[in-house]
């Protein structure tokens, strides 16, 4: 029997490069001692300071209790804080300590050297052109889901 030619329809091509994406950037993150859930994590708080815990489950696709255990876990580390939310005093906001600082300066240098591995033969204009449009397929998704 042949080999079968890859799948280039849309959804198996964006699951390979997800996966390959998480591969290379947990390759990376293996020495810092956190699972790649918690690096995500931290990265979301660094990227989106005073993110509401529950947004941050609906985007890690975890529920809000897992998230808050992984809080709890970044919050012993002392590389976050628990802010009160001002308008809903049921709710927490996640912040970056100083303490997670250099963690998350070292997680973000992971996340351009994985960048540009994935990226790499790509000229400025195609990167700018793939995040575009990216961008609109993401767009469309979250208008009709």
């Amino acid at each position: 029997m042949a080999p079968r030619s890859k799948d280039s329809s849309l959804g198996p091509v964006f699951a390979d490069s997800l996966r390959l994406l998480r591969r290379d950037f947990y390759a990376r993150t293996k020495g810092l001692g956190l699972t790649p859930a918690l690096a995500r994590l931290l990265l979301y708080v660094v990227r989106e300071p005073d993110s509401r815990q529950t947004d941050l489950a609906a985007r890690l696709e975890v529920t809000p209790v897992t998230l808050g255990r992984m809080v709890d876990r970044l919050v012993q580390r002392g590389y976050v804080r628990r802010l009160a939310d001002p308008s809903d005093r049921r709710a927490y906001r996640l912040r970056i300590t100083p303490a997670g600082e250099p963690t998350t300066a070292q997680l973000e240098r992971i996340a351009a050297a994985t960048r540009e591995r994935a990226l790499q033969g790509f000229s400025a204009a195609d990167r700018q052109r793939l995040l575009s449009l990216l961008g609109r397929l993401r767009s469309n998704l979250e208008e009709a889901g």
